[in-house]
Parts: C-alpha cells; structure tokens; sequence
C-alpha cells in the first residue's frame, strides 16, 4: 500500500464513522494539521521523528477501531515503497544524456591570491 492510498484509508474511515478531525484533535491531543496531513498521504511531518509519527498513526488508527498493527505495517510498506521511488528516480538522473556543465576543479586550477613571502625574510608595513 502506498502512501496515498494510506491517507484515503484513513480519511475514508473516519468518514464512514461520521467523526471530524476537530474531534479528533480535542481527543487524541494530536493537532489537526498533522491529522490531515496524514489522510492526504504526507508522513513526513518536519517537527516530528518516525517513532513519533508511528505513535501518533497508531493513537489514530485505534481511535478509528481500526487494527493499529495493520495500519503500522501500511505505514512501513509506504516508507519503503517512497525509497525504492527515490532510490529508482537517483539512479535514472545518473544515467542522463545531459552533460555536465561545470569544469571539473583540482587544486592547481586557482592561482594564489596571496603573495608568496620566502621564510626569513620579513614585510615591512606602512605605519602612517
């Protein structure tokens, strides 16, 4: 199952049980943003971990009467199913017939902007 079709689960759930997201905010203390993220198949929440979005899916699932381990496991397969995506769409942009554009750089290529002062000697600097 993918991520999307998690989030449709989920909302799809709710609906069938005529329940709405504020309630679910006011009884789970989860915030509603989160909630709806979650039913549109966007888990990748910026201010929380996996394990913190693994406990806030399965407070979900089970305020829905839904099997929290079955949702878990939807959550994993969508995790992975997202990295193989990602994995297959890094590969694809190695393989292309764009060229690089930009010069290749080694140590040699800049000249030093600093003056080059043999040891021993010394500078002498202006005093106004």
């Amino acid at each position: 199952m993918d991520a999307y079709a998690l989030g449709r689960y989920l909302r799809e759930s709710r609906e069938a049980k005529e329940r709405t997201l504020d309630e679910a905010e006011q009884s789970l203390r989860i915030r509603k943003r989160m909630l709806e993220a979650f039913e549109e198949g966007d888990f990748r929440i910026a201010d929380a971990s996996v394990v913190q979005v693994r406990g806030f899916l399965s407070n979900y699932a089970r305020w829905l009467d839904l099997d929290d381990e079955k949702v878990l496991q939807y959550y994993e397969a969508a995790l992975q199913d997202e990295g193989r995506r990602q994995h297959r769409g890094s590969r694809r942009r190695r393989k292309s017939s764009v060229p690089d554009l930009r010069a290749p750089r080694s140590i040699t290529d800049t000249n030093p902007t600093l003056p080059v002062v043999p040891l021993g000697e010394r500078v002498q600097q202006r005093r106004w």
